[in-house]
């Protein structure tokens, strides 16, 4: 069942949330302004149902929110050094937004768009078709872009994200979702107690100021190695270099090994949920929130640093295309498909 209600107006253009629900009680409330994710409710071990998302209490916020809360992010997800975006036969500049750098698709990147829609029901499952056009030159990008963005709640504890684009011209393209995830439910404490687990074998190094320098990073005897689940208020606790750059935690891009299955796992150790993050997608970056705000309020609390983590798989940046794994590059009439699906569930 999808429920629809306008909740606000912006500028002329109808904020609308959409609510779907399925037969446990899993709920995902999603908005046309960025495809925002603005609440996602499921059970604990002991059948409690509770919000997993950070989202905020005053709708007005998202929209001039600067930590992408929930939202998909593109064209390209994460940062372009310099805005310099290198094609075979020609450089454009894209739009700074973050000092000399372009981040998460420029100014008014997708995150801060109102995008079209469609609902269909099913059975089985509810979809909302979410679809935006980003004309040639936009935010200095090449070629007119077609995206959709479509997510699905299923009668068994998933909801997918999928993502279709095709472009008129060769441009890139590498889109994700920014969503906040606490799995204590209800934002009762932050993410210290969530143990997360991926077959990464190594991570970008990244420079003070969050740009890859075109390094990995093994991952063999660091905080990073999370390949057997490592709790993250231990890693916190930990010291090294690309811990610091990050203000303490997590804002890496894992690689995930090549013949290892795409899949990241969380694990909430005080209430028993989890949450299984299946891809398509060659890595992710994960981001403990090492710089959200006292500032900002939320639905269930104010902002703090580690209030949540954001599983954001995406393509690698064309600089390391030498990894043979797919990259933001996309050809002009080629099909850019990728998907991600959120399974959540609990365990003793």
């Amino acid at each position: 069942m999808i429920k629809k209600e306008i909740i606000d107006h912006w500028d002329g253009e109808p904020v609308v949330q959409f609510t779907m629900e399925n037969n446990q009680g899993m709920k995902v409330e999603a908005l046309n302004f960025g495809c925002r994710i603005n609440g996602l409710y499921v059970p604990d071990e002991k059948g409690n149902i509770e919000n997993v998302v950070l989202a905020y209490k005053d709708v007005k916020d998202y929209k001039t929110d600067s930590i992408y809360l929930g939202a998909v992010v593109g064209r390209v997800a994460g940062r372009i050094p310099y805005g310099r975006l290198e094609l075979t036969n020609d450089v454009h500049h894209l739009s700074l937004n973050e000092g000399s750098h372009h981040l998460h698709g420029g100014t008014t990147g997708f995150s801060h768009r109102f995008w079209d829609y469609d609902m269909e029901e099913a059975d089985d499952e509810d979809r909302i078709v979410f679809s935006l056009q980003s004309v040639d030159g936009e935010e200095g990008y090449p070629g007119t872009v077609d995206i959709k963005v479509i997510y699905v709640l299923e009668e068994n504890g998933k909801f997918s994200i999928e993502y279709e684009a095709m472009s008129d011209k060769t441009t890139w393209v590498s889109l994700t979702n920014h969503t906040y995830f606490n799995l204590s439910g209800n934002q009762k404490r932050d993410i210290g107690h969530h143990v997360v687990q991926a077959p990464a074998e190594c991570i970008f190094e990244l420079d003070d100021y969050l740009i890859p320098t075109g390094d990995l990073v093994k991952i063999d005897g660091t905080p990073f190695d999370i390949r057997e689940g490592r709790k993250l208020k231990d890693v916190f606790s930990e010291s090294h270099p690309q811990l610091s750059v990050a203000n303490g935690g997590f804002d890496h891009f894992f690689v995930f090994e090549k013949e290892a299955e795409k899949k990241i796992s969380v694990y909430e150790e005080k209430n028993g949920r989890t949450l299984e993050a299946a891809t398509t997608e060659p890595g992710a970056v994960i981001y403990t929130g090492n710089k959200v705000k006292d500032s900002l309020t939320f639905k269930e609390g104010n902002g703090h640093v580690f209030a949540g983590i954001c599983v954001e798989t995406e393509r690698l940046p064309e600089d390391f295309r030498e990894l043979d794994r797919p990259t933001c590059h996309l050809e002009a009439g080629k099909p850019y498909k990728a998907a991600t699906t959120f399974t959540f569930g609990t365990k003793k």
